[in-house]
């Protein structure tokens, strides 16, 4: 899983991993691989950006996996110094227009309970799920919404 994610996050940030940077390289790294969260067919894990060897002028980063019958996937990384929002307690719903729905279930068919405007405050409460080719995040006393609509790619 976080082998898969740090190429895919590596090759979208265009950073070489820290194991192979010399001094004064932007470099990726993966945090603490144990502290990963593994939801059902998904999962995250936290990472960061900065100057080899001290780390300097760096940011945070939460890279997106999911796994399907062939094994895990990379989805996407988000960056504290990127433009959106991470999944968390306190994130952001994020749409260029009209809404973004929130679903009884991790499900592009399951009932739309809500239809969530730009920015609106919502608090993730699980760990992800990977469903109908998309990870779902369970907000509190909302339902379920894709990651989509909480994370951007830094495909963008």
């Amino acid at each position: 899983m976080v082998a898969v994610g740090r190429a895919g996050a590596e090759a979208d940030l265009k950073l070489k991993d820290w194991s192979n940077c010399t001094a004064g390289e932007a470099c990726f790294k993966v945090n603490s691989p144990s502290l990963a969260m593994v939801g059902t067919n998904a999962g995250a894990f936290g990472a960061g950006t900065g100057l080899y060897p001290g780390g300097g002028l760096g940011s945070f980063c939460v890279v997106f996996v999911f796994s399907d019958a062939t094994g895990w996937h990379y989805s996407n990384v988000s960056c504290a110094q990127n433009p959106g929002y991470m999944p968390g307690p306190a994130d952001h719903v994020t749409v260029s227009s009209g809404c973004a729905n929130a679903r009884t279930d991790p499900s592009a068919t399951a009932k739309v309970v809500a239809c969530l405007p730009n920015n609106t405050e919502v608090a993730v409460d699980s760990a992800p799920v990977f469903a109908d080719s998309h990870i779902w995040w369970h907000l509190a006393g909302r339902g379920w919404m894709a990651h989509d609509f909480l994370a951007l790619s830094s495909r963008g």
